[in-house]
């Protein structure tokens, strides 16, 4: 159930000033005057490669009932439009979601973590939308712009509101806690990625813990149990209900049992409720981790273990994230969206125990600065121990990964390194044989969705 806003009363939240009738209502909120539905506001945000006042035309064009803007558009464009004029209209986009947020009954869940937050953000929404209206973030709106776009989506009846939280800086998270004020928080895990602009783990930890900083006493924070950086997180939670899952004794919800197969991964969870066994139709020991994180969270909120265990059965994987498609006789593995080290290994740890012939193309993992050269070939490493029968990298920087690979022992026949996506797809053409399981894996900016769609033009998938 969707609420329509008086525009008065949007401006007053945004400080804002209406230049046309104020009494009128809108339906949602856009950025993007392309998609933009008749009724909503369009919030012009200025970019580093665009300006979206440069489109606030196209966007009254297309219905758009009010335009937010900190430049005044041109008169005839005012004539067909309300206009609302504040000084930045980011951040009178993020006060406009915390107004929002301050009207909504909903709880509020915030989940972040190195690797496998949406994954495992998705988990807990399938969990809880089983017996509980739930709204969540959908795509990869986790962001100063995406997460205030996602509260300002929530429906009126949504019980649960699951967001995730994504950063790339310190601070980052705090800011998005500020406008969602989160009433439980999840930590998935702590990795390198990011690494190269936050200088080392530890800081990434700080940077992280932030989210469960505005957690009231008695609120539930969930973080790895088997990570150095444990006390960061307590400290940070202050008086909330800390609660840990990994594989070490002592964890609250502790995995023991792992068991993974080329098509599920299975263990056995031991909680506070008892020991439960768990099944999943998805591939990777890191989803193992996910579950593990999801369940603690939603039983912590008041779900049956039996029932989450049961609901979890019949969870599909979320679209380029380890997700198998099975095409032309091959086992391809799609995970794509993005790569930091921690991910990276666990898609080849993964790989290791599929049939042969298998086939690892890898490339670039960004934004790990001046460790880059070191954990690119360290992830060689982990490829030659994957023992994969063709390793392709692709990018200036996976070429460090072919040559660790190559001097942990991999015949030089069987490492090719390349420096774009067109001649990696021109040489899996070739060398791709029937009966191969092949996992494409690199950060979003290598754009491997490309190499996958110039291979199967008819997949249909867009992979981001």
């Amino acid at each position: 159930m969707k609420s329509e806003r008086n525009i008065a009363s949007i401006a007053s939240v945004c400080r804002g000033k209406v230049f046309g009738a104020g009494e009128k209502q809108v339906s949602g909120f856009s950025i993007d005057s392309r998609s933009i539905k008749p009724g909503e506001l369009y919030v012009a945000l200025k970019g580093e490669n665009h300006d979206g006042h440069s489109f606030v035309a196209a966007a009254v064009k297309s219905g758009a009932e009010a335009v937010l803007v900190s430049e005044m558009p041109d008169a005839e464009t005012c004539l067909k439009t309300t206009v609302i004029l504040v000084d930045d209209t980011l951040n009178a986009l993020q006060a406009i979601a915390a107004g929002r947020r301050n009207e909504l009954d909903s709880f509020f869940v915030g989940i972040t973590g190195s690797n496998g937050k949406t994954t495992t953000r998705s988990m807990v929404y399938h969990i809880m939308s089983e017996k509980w209206r739930c709204s969540t973030t959908t795509g990869n709106l986790n962001n100063h712009i995406g997460l205030p776009l996602t509260i300002l989506a929530i429906s009126n009846d949504s019980q649960y509101s699951i967001l995730e939280m994504g950063m790339n800086h310190s601070g980052e998270i705090r800011d998005l806690c500020r406008i969602a004020r989160p009433q439980a928080a999840l930590i998935s895990n702590i990795g390198p990625a990011h690494i190269g602009i936050l200088g080392n783990l530890e800081n990434i930890a700080r940077a992280k813990a932030e989210i469960l900083e505005h957690l009231d006493e008695g609120q539930t924070a969930i973080v790895p149990g088997d990570s150095e950086f444990t006390e960061i997180f307590r400290k940070a939670a202050g008086k909330a209900r800390l609660m840990t899952f990994g594989e070490k004794a002592g964890n609250n919800y502790r995995l023991t049992d792992l068991n993974m197969q080329p098509d599920s991964v299975s263990f056995t969870l031991v909680t506070p409720a008892g020991s439960k066994t768990c099944h999943l139709a998805l591939a990777g020991r890191h989803n193992a981790f996910n579950a593990a994180a999801a369940l603690s969270l939603c039983h912590q909120l008041g779900c049956d273990l039996d029932l989450a265990v049961k609901r979890l059965v019949s969870f599909c994987p979320v679209g380029a994230r380890m997700e198998k498609v099975c095409i032309d006789g091959l086992t391809v593995l799609l995970d794509c969206y993005n790569a930091n080290p921690g991910s990276m290994q666990e898609a080849l740890r993964y790989l290791a125990i599929c049939g042969s012939p298998r086939v690892a193309v890898l490339g670039d993992m960004r934004e790990l600065g001046e460790m880059s050269v070191a954990l690119h070939r360290q992830l060689g490493t982990q490829a030659a121990e994957a023992r994969p029968d063709l390793l392709v990298c692709v990018g200036s920087d996976a070429a460090n990964i072919a040559t660790a690979a190559i001097d942990e022992g991999m015949p030089e026949d069987c490492v090719i390194s390349l420096n774009s996506g067109d001649l990696a797809a021109e040489l899996l053409k070739e060398r791709l044989q029937k009966g191969s399981t092949v996992l494409f894996k690199a950060s979003r900016g290598m754009h491997f969705e490309k190499i996958v769609q110039k291979l199967w033009p008819g997949l249909g998938k867009d992979l981001h």
